[in-house]
């Protein structure tokens, strides 16, 4: 794949004037002109690291759709000047502290099984050091959606649950300024998330090759939507989950185009889409390309200007929505007059029509991110030619 040698669009430039450091917004986004915005700090190299992470965080919502024109979003908090120290209180302390106090109370297996798990949990999410004391940032949210993205179900509600008691803990305590925890009622949240996502991996109705190849040929004659074609033959001829596929980049796929590495997920959140950096079980997946999928990919390759970026996106370029989508799929199967499923079965095809094809479940797992056992205990009942054996 060959590097352009321009600036690719959404770039944010950081560099000096007069010593104090600004950055440049795209000319795009502001009508063809130059537009800077101050930072207001002096070009030291730990300021440098300061505006090249404020540069990412505008091209990231610019990428997903969350740029604020007004640019009042990025501007440095009044309150904060370079060399103020770092609040002392974050979140993981504060729950270090919390079991600190409940571990002459609890037993040892307790202790390592489940308070020092959601430690290592809290230690590695994005939110490690978030000042516990900003209830209005909608941190709690964040977690959440982290949380049901990185971890198991369970294990996410049980985040919550620890996070609740934790912030409890510290309001009674007087160690935060807030009047009630902001994790209050998460884990309910996570409980409906659980249940909405065992719906989704067991409600199994899989299209049969016949109607997967109508349903791809339907898209693909749409000549004014060929970003849904791409997505919808992508999701059936791979099987991964919808916020696997809309999160792929081209770095994420092999030169030669015969290996996919799944490492990210862009799911709803506050504000909009987020990117989740790991899958719903795994950390990454690596998939295999046969010829079908790797035809595929060129096709998408051919259309794109560029070799970076997301694989799978909108007529714009930005992020694909998979809400357009579904409004465009119910239409598509009710003019092939095929009974109505949701766009997940796509996932649930593959997996069945590789298990009619004698693909070993053990392998199936590896491509999709299921073990050998879901794949027989959810998908073994919805092969078309299992028979009884005469024995």
């Amino acid at each position: 794949m060959n590097n352009s040698s321009k600036r690719r669009k959404g770039k944010v430039g950081v560099s000096p004037y007069n010593g104090v450091l600004r950055l440049s917004i795209p000319r795009y986004l502001c009508e063809g002109q130059r537009r800077y915005l101050y930072l207001n700090l002096q070009d030291t190299p730990d300021n440098r690291k300061f505006a090249e992470a404020k540069a990412k965080q505008i091209e990231a919502d610019i990428l997903y759709e969350r740029f604020d024109p007004t640019l009042e979003r990025y501007r440095p908090q009044k309150t904060v000047i370079p060399e103020q120290k770092p609040s002392k209180e974050t979140l993981v302390k504060l729950y270090e502290q919390y079991i600190e106090i409940r571990r002459s109370s609890v037993r040892p297996g307790t202790w390592r099984g489940n308070y020092l798990v959601i430690l290592g949990h809290i230690q590695r999410s994005p939110f490690a050091n978030t000042d516990p004391n900003l209830e209005s940032t909608g941190y709690a949210q964040k977690m959440l959606d982290w949380g049901s993205q990185t971890l198991s179900g369970d294990t996410c509600r049980r985040l919550m649950v620890q996070l609740n008691a934790c912030l409890k803990w510290a309001v009674e305590s007087k160690r935060v300024k807030l009047n009630r925890s902001p994790f209050e009622g998460m884990a309910g949240k996570a409980r409906k998330r659980i249940k909405k996502s065992e719906d989704e991996e067991t409600d199994i109705n899989p299209f049969t090759s016949l109607e997967r190849d109508a349903i791809i040929e339907a898209f693909r004659t749409r000549s004014q939507q060929p970003h849904y074609y791409y997505y919808v033959a992508f999701c059936f001829y791979v099987g991964c989950r919808p916020s696997e596929a809309i999160a792929l980049t081209w770095n994420d796929i092999s030169d030669d185009l015969s290996k996919i590495t799944f490492r990210n997920a862009i799911v709803a959140g506050v504000g909009g889409r987020e990117k989740c950096n790991g899958l719903k079980t795994q950390s990454k997946r690596v998939f295999p390309c046969n010829n079908q999928v790797q035809n595929l990919l060129r096709e998408i390759q051919s259309t794109r200007q560029s070799s970076q970026g997301l694989v799978l996106t909108s007529t714009k370029g930005k992020v694909f929505s998979t809400t357009s989508f579904r409004q465009v799929w119910v239409k598509v199967l009710d003019n092939l007059k095929i009974e109505y499923r949701k766009p997940y079965q796509t996932r649930h095809t593959f997996i069945t029509l590789c298990l009619e094809a004698g693909v070993d479940a053990k392998d199936i797992g590896k491509w999709v991110g299921n073990s050998a056992e879901i794949i027989y205990q959810n998908y073994a009942g919805h092969r078309s030619e299992l028979s009884v054996p005469e024995l």
